[in-house]
């Protein structure tokens, strides 16, 4: 996948993780109808194509890397493992007020281990 293409994806993979962490509605539609929120986010599965939704796993440094090898391996076997972890749950009186400003700015989160502070 060429790195425009990853982007893409990439995006489009994000927004399909916080729909279904954001909205009640999308959560279900991903259990029950994956393919089709895939396809509301731009993500067009090939016909024939088993969509394996993977909420047990946490999210990772390489969850992105790992679902594009998914997405890369459709063609070999016709089965995407989506992985769409349960939001991490916590309370904000667990976290320091550094923590606080961290995760208001989007940095601390495994999926952005790479990004300076």
């Amino acid at each position: 996948m060429e790195e425009a293409e990853r982007s893409a994806f990439a995006a489009r993979y994000h927004a399909v993780v916080a729909a279904a962490w954001s909205d009640p509605d999308k959560e279900r539609m991903l259990l029950r109808d994956p393919g089709a929120l895939l396809a509301e986010h731009g993500i067009r599965v090939p016909t024939g194509t088993v969509i394996e939704v993977v909420r047990d796993r946490p999210v990772t440094s390489d969850a992105l890397d790992s679902q594009i090898r998914a997405w890369e391996a459709i063609a070999d076997g016709g089965v995407l493992r989506l992985l769409v972890p349960h939001p991490e749950r916590f309370e904000a009186t667990d976290l320091t007020e550094e923590e606080l400003d961290c995760l208001v700015a989007g940095l601390g989160h495994p999926a952005l281990s790479d990004v300076p502070r």
